[in-house]
């Protein structure tokens, strides 16, 4: 197995859904089956960071955007990823 044929350690967003901001908050896509979801823009930058990176990575760099502790924002991030994951917009 060489590194590229390794699955990617975090979350990944699917690559048929995709973001449009408007105004603060944004709409996510999904290109599966036509849905719209609306989230507000802390939401919309978390799903920019869902590239495959680990999850302590992702919630590090998370908390950088807003000058927090990662500690801090982890339950939210977790949230959100969660919500994410329910509406099978996760790779």
């Amino acid at each position: 197995m060489t590194i590229d044929d390794r699955p990617p350690a975090g979350p990944v967003a699917r690559p048929d859904v995709t973001l449009q901001r408007v105004g603060r908050e944004a709409i996510l896509h999904d290109g599966r089956n036509g849905k719209a979801h609306v989230i507000n823009g802390s939401a919309a930058q978390l799903w920019e960071l869902c590239d495959g990176r680990p999850l302590d990575r992702l919630v590090a760099d998370f908390a950088a955007l807003y000058a927090r502790s990662p500690e801090t924002v982890a339950p939210d991030v977790d949230r959100t990823l969660a919500n994410f994951e329910a509406l099978d917009l996760l790779a």
